[in-house]
């Protein structure tokens, strides 16, 4: 099928035959390798007279391919050969052809590529037998040395004959497929390019209403989607690599066919090029018996393919999918089906959302240009964004006026889709259900007829296959599902009139479970229904009637339940939880469904009490320490912001004080939960936030200003101390509460409730060590310069909180991370450059002499550091061992300590036994001692790396713990410690590259972040990296697995990653390709489809700036093209790493450069002009806004110069109202505010931008009149 013989192409037009070469040389190109996005390898090919009519160039990459003799090549075309003298005076300017002319010129082209040392090519349709292509390159050759050129400066001279071109076009199926249709000027046995796939009725007519704000999604969320004008470009990034594959997806009649032809068929440039060099379409339903043969002569060749198949069922797809992922395969799937999920790690899923208002406007308007804008607009909310229900209402109206009742559109609507009366009764059978599977239990498919709607099953399922041809129901995977949902609703409306509420309940008691389950999914939209209400007042007045209701097997009719009657709801379950005794509420099963049916009631402001009530009851007989769903909902509800619901401050504050006074400590603990989820700054929900029952909307509550927020939080703290003062058993997890977000809530409106209780934790225990490392957190990053009574009253707490006691200090700077524990009289400003991350490890240290020489403390600090879990003990065991007089007693205490409280204190014991084995390392008997003391351990023999790690290390012995690296026989993560106290200063250079590369080789097990903590360990004050160790630093630095962040301490690993980058960089090692690698991690963090989606990382945002100073030109392209095809959500992932300031930072300026400005601004300048409405908004992102001269801000320069191109676009204008107005922040925008204001009155008489920044002036002075932005 896609072998070509020289004879389909020998008639070739010169016109065809440089179409022929355009696409051979986008498919050869993609086969070699060259990016879509070809930034990194360019490919320009351009087509004009003057000696070349293509050309191609790359810098990196293969050196040649099979018909590319190498990387910078001229192609002549000459449709018939004419002989040898047709090609010597080819390479000579038109006016020196002529023979009257005695000295031959060489023409341009030919010059430069001399120049450059590259090939030429001359390309021919005519078969050229035996020699004579040689011997045409050998007059090309005489031509060039006639002309005063050196041939032999060239890589090559050849002549690509109509048998060459025909091997050529052979090896690309795309191509192939394109000659073969240009003659036979049909579809080729189903199989067809783009243009014959866009002649096909249903991508013809009716014509394409363009979408630009046409959605979609890549994954579960609204947020993570692409518009229409990012499809084509999307597709082609994702289907970069072999093995990929992408799927558009979604309900029949939502336009997946049509927007995916539209999207390629508009492509320009070097996404045109690839699409019609690799791409091949065709119709499921038309080629599968062929499918599968076509799909594996492709991939069993080797050729590059890009296979759409339209109509594709998803078991199919996989089947495909799988074939593309094949060894050697270069072969790419797009399949288009109804059927489809949110996420699929081997497949990228896009899925149509429902079209725009405007879309479906546009197509009424097209089909029905006399009516009315109103009646359009009422039209189209029934559509419910299908756009083959908006063609097919266009041809219904097109005689009729559009009433203005619901009920009669939507029967009018029925009317014109020629639905019969039995057609319409099956719909509103249907209608009733979310989806029902006819042939899956067809008797009960039978019953349901027969019940619901007094029909045949047979006849009922014949109706509904006439309705999916009306678009009316959709099929997939054996499913039918009414569509478009408002006339669904109208439908099942009427239906449910007919039917007596004892039929409802008889059938839902009945039938089978997922019959069920589908028609009460329904309800939510049914909340009219007089009859679902009689059903759920007759069902709670009997068989669920008090406690029955919180029966497990009730908890399917719950949500649907809440949606049409939430009082009712509300009350029966409040009565049933609060009349049962909380050892009896222990043994009920809190399923999903009751957990979603209260957070729906506690959505409402006058349900709010009572689901709250009942909450927090299920909630004291969970268990608090896991992530049970019902106290996850009980500390939602109770957050100061995002807590999905109604219910205002004080309505909340109400639903706990009763709760605070029980005896009962469950419900006191309960209680505890809901307090520390209300003085929570860092906010979540996993469910958004929905309107239930059929009352007005409203929206959901929020702090009006800052003075709720603040009096909110002293309600929740002055509550959690009188907690503290009563109930003994319940402070630590008060003080963990009040601990975890201290750094937040240190603000001079919460201080003096702060201090109060933190005075009292430390009188109680001597110390408050979480509090103490969480005011030291915003000492080193928060405090302002020059400080301020305020940062002086927090110095003062800090050292409030610090222990007297030695063993309580080597507790706080062994407990955390070496990194987590600053200076108090530093700042991060001042360590930006070189920041001290060992600070907490020089005072523990400090600590170890004396606490060695005293009995009483030594045996303190081993009885407390063996049973307690600390993340950073290796300092202080390791000054500690020098010091100790009795090295084998101590280890002994130690080890005994550990077995007897558990495995917390291994940190601390590995670590000594690492240490003294050094102490002792002249003295075999001693170690010998040491080793056999820890091998009695049960808790350090359990595990095979607490001795291994612990002891010194040997090439042997590390090249043994590399093996098992390689086995999966433990975890990168574990493998760490064996580094710390110098433990590989004694292995080889070999040996720690063959351990390093196992570790990066599971990156996806955090083997990369474990690899460059070791180096960091390895490198410790090291100034300057060895060759060998550049290399593997790199390694582990451009890892892909780096992208996907870290587990565990955040702070320690960026700290790692940092200081290894600050010494590649420092080695002159940055070059070309690191920045590339490292652009494209940045893109892989921002991703969230398929295996490459990753998150966001500090590690990436710091070294940004560095490695954009050494090589810009490398990262932007990366990055400003990732841009132009990403999400929302996306976008945001990518504003977190490029941005001038974080998102939280505390009190920061906001209006400076981010690092991406460092590049050239030319060539960001050309890349926003090539669209400026799509491209303006990034470049805002990063841009500096404002600069300070003396006291006075200015615009800055650079963004004055934006604000001339393109100050009149309100894309340009919204951008910089997002960085006036920064939708995440820390402290205060006072200040930042108040920069503008001058600014923006400069501009009040701008010829572009006067208006805006007159109203813009307006805000901002209102916002600070008004402290809406104020601490």
């Amino acid at each position: 099928m896609f072998t070509v013989e020289a004879d389909e192409i020998k008639d070739f037009t010169g016109d065809e035959l440089v179409e022929l070469l355009r696409r051979l040389l986008y498919a050869e190109a993609r086969k070699a390798g060259v990016p879509l996005r070809g930034v990194h390898v360019p490919l320009q090919i351009t087509v004009a007279d003057g000696g070349v009519d293509g050309s191609i160039h790359w810098a990196d990459g293969a050196a040649s391919t099979d018909y590319f003799p190498g990387r910078d090549i001229i192609f002549q075309c000459k449709a018939k050969d004419k002989g040898n003298v047709q090609w010597e005076y080819e390479v000579w300017t038109k006016p020196s052809q002529a023979k009257t002319v005695a000295v031959k010129v060489l023409n341009d082209a030919v010059r430069d590529v001399l120049a450059r040392g590259g090939s030429y090519i001359g390309i021919t349709t005519t078969a050229l037998p035996g020699n004579r292509p040689a011997d045409r390159a050998k007059a090309i050759k005489k031509g060039i040395t006639t002309a005063g050129g050196n041939p032999a400066l060239l890589t090559a001279v050849d002549v690509y004959d109509g048998n060459k071109l025909a091997d050529w076009a052979s090896a690309h199926p795309g191509v192939a497929v394109w000659i073969k249709q240009r003659n036979a000027t049909i579809e080729l046995s189903g199989f067809s390019t783009l243009e014959q796939w866009g002649k096909r009725t249903e991508n013809a007519a009716p014509a394409f209403v363009d979408s630009p704000e046409r959605k979609f999604s890549l994954g579960p969320h609204d947020a993570n989607a692409i518009d229409f004008s990012q499809l084509a470009a999307r597709l082609a990034d994702d289907l970069d690599e072999p093995h990929s594959s992408a799927r558009v997806w979604g309900a029949s009649g939502i336009g997946k066919t049509r927007a995916l032809y539209h999207a390629l068929s508009t492509t320009t440039g070097l996404l045109s090029g690839i699409t019609a060099a690799n791409f091949i379409f065709c119709d499921y339903n038309e080629v599968t018996s062929r499918l599968w043969d076509v799909a594996n002569q492709v991939v069993k060749e080797g050729a590059v393919a890009v296979l759409v198949v339209d109509g594709c069922p998803l078991r199919e797809a996989r089947r495909l999918n799988d074939i593309a992922r094949g060894e050697g395969s270069e072969l790419r799937v797009i399949t288009v089906g109804a059927d489809g999920v949110d996420h699929d790690e081997d497949c990228v899923m896009i899925r149509p959302t429902p079209a725009d208002r405007s879309t479906i406007r546009g197509i009424l308007k097209a089909g029905l240009p006399r009516k009315k804008a109103d009646e359009l607009d009422y039209l189209a909310e029934f559509c419910d964004g299908f756009p083959r229900i908006a063609v097919s209402f266009t041809k219904s109206y097109g005689t009729t006026g559009i009433r203005k009742s619901a009920d009669a559109v939507a029967q009018q609507i029925l009317d014109g889709a020629k639905a019969e009366p039995d057609t319409v009764r099956a719909l509103e059978g249907l209608s009733l259900f979310s989806q029902l599977s006819p042939d899956e239990h067809p008797h009960a498919f039978n019953d349901i007829a027969e019940t619901l709607v007094h029909m045949k099953g047979e006849l009922m399922y014949e109706n509904l296959v006439i309705a999916a041809g009306q678009h009316l129901v959709a099929r997939s995977y054996g499913t039918m599902t009414a569509q478009p949902r408002p006339i669904a609703d109208f439908l099942a409306l009427r239906r449910l009139d007919y039917l007596r509420p004892s039929t409802l309940i008889g059938f839902l008691g009945d039938s089978l479970p997922h019959h069920r389950k589908a028609m009460l999914a329904r309800w939510r939209y049914l909340t009219r229904s007089q009859t679902l209400s009689d059903v759920i007042h007759n069902l709670l007045r009997g068989s669920f009637a008090d406690k029955a209701i919180i029966n497990p097997a009730v908890a399917e009719y719950l949500p649907a339940f809440a949606y049409v009657e939430p009082n009712r709801m509300a009350n029966a379950l409040f009565f049933a939880i609060r009349d049962m005794t909380l050892d009896d509420l222990a043994d009920v099963e809190v399923t999903a469904e009751l957990v979603d049916t209260l957070r729906l009631l506690a959505g409402r402001q006058d349900s709010f009490w009572p689901a709250a009530q009942s909450i927090l009851r299920l909630a004291a007989v969970a268990d608090t320490e896991g992530s049970q769903p019902i106290v996850n909902l009980l500390r939602q509800i109770f957050q100061v912001a995002l807590a999905g619901t109604q219910a205002d401050d004080r309505r909340r504050r109400e639903a706990l004080e009763q709760a605070l006074e029980e005896d009962d400590p469950r419900i006191r603990r309960a209680g505890v939960e809901a307090l520390g989820a209300m003085i929570q700054t860092y906010l979540s929900r996993s469910e958004d936030f929905e309107q239930v029952g059929a009352e007005p909307y409203q929206p959901e509550w929020a702090p009006p200003d800052n003075g709720t927020m603040y009096a909110y939080f002293n309600w929740a703290l002055e509550r959690l101390r009188e907690v503290w003062a009563k109930d003994v058993s319940l402070r630590p997890a008060i003080e963990e509460h009040v601990a975890g977000d201290l750094r937040n809530l240190l603000m001079p409106e919460l201080l003096p409730t702060l201090e109060v209780f933190i005075h009292d934790v430390v009188a109680a225990s001597g110390h408050y060590l979480a509090a103490t490392k969480s005011i030291g957190d915003w000492l080193y990053f928060d405090s302002p310069e020059p400080p301020t009574n305020f940062s002086g009253a927090v110095r003062a707490l800090y050292d409030d909180t610090m222990p007297k006691d030695p063993v309580d200090l080597v507790l706080l700077y062994s407990r955390f991370w070496v990194s987590d524990i600053h200076d108090p009289d530093r700042r991060y400003a001042q360590d930006h450059d070189n920041p001290d991350f060992e600070y907490g490890a020089r005072r523990a240290a400090a600590l170890a002499a004396g606490i060695a020489a005293d009995p009483d403390q030594r045996a303190r600090a081993i009885r407390a550091m063996a049973s307690q879990e600390l993340n950073s003990p290796h300092p202080f065991a390791h000054a500690l061992a020098k010091h100790l007089p009795d090295p084998l007693e101590a280890f002994e205490q130690a080890v005994s300590v550990l077995d007897a409280t558990g495995r917390a204190g291994a940190n601390f014991v590995g670590a000594l036994l690492s240490a003294l084995d050094r102490r002792l390392a002249n003295e075999p008997d001693e170690v010998a001692k040491l080793e056999a003391i820890a091998n009695r351990s049960t808790v350090l023999s359990a595990n095979r790396m607490y001795i291994a790690t612990s002891l010194r290390v040997t090439d042997v012995r590390l090249d043994g713990l590399t093996e098992e690296v390689r086995q999966k026989l433990v975890a990168p993560a574990q493998t760490v410690v064996i580094s710390y106290g110098r433990g590989l200063a004694e292995v080889s250079p070999e040996a720690l590259s063959r351990f390093i590369r196992a570790l990066v080789d599971r990156g996806d097990e955090g083997g990369a972040w474990a690899a460059l903590e070791i180096l960091s360990m390895v490198t410790h004050a090291a100034k300057a990296l060895s060759p060998d160790l550049i290399e593997l630093v790199k390694l582990a630095l451009l890892s892909p697995s780096i992208a996907d962040g870290v587990e565990g301490n955040a702070s320690s690993a960026d700290y790692n990653y940092d200081r290894m980058l600050r010494l590649v960089d420092a080695a002159g090692a940055i070059d070309a390709s690191f920045a590339r690698a490292f652009a494209l991690q940045i893109e892989h963090a921002c991703r969230t489809t398929g295996r490459r989606g990753g998150r966001s990382s500090d590690a990436l945002r710091g070294a940004l700036p560095i490695v954009i100073q050494r090589a810009p030109t490398e990262v932007w392209p990366v990055l400003a093209g990732f841009y132009e095809i990403a999400t929302r959500v996306e976008r945001e992932r990518l504003n977190t790493i490029t941005s001038a300031t974080k998102l939280f930072a505390y009190d920061v300026s906001r209006t400076g450069a981010g690092a991406l400005f460092g590049t050239p601004l030319k060539l960001m300048l050309d890349w926003v002009k090539g669209d400026p409405d799509a491209r303006i908004g990034f470049l805002l992102t990063f841009f500096p806004i404002l600069e300070q001269k003396g006291d006075t801000f200015i615009w800055h320069p650079a963004l004055q110069q934006l604000a001339k191109l393109y100050g009149s676009r309100k894309r340009f204008k919204d951008a910089l109202r997002q960085r006036i107005y920064p939708s995440s922040w820390g402290g205060s925008l006072n200040a930042h505010l108040t920069s503008f204001k001058a600014p923006l009155a400069s501009w009040t008489k701008h010829r572009l931008l006067g208006d805006w920044a007159s109203s813009m002036l307006d805000n901002v002075e209102r916002s600070l009149a008004e402290n809406s932005y104020g601490r």
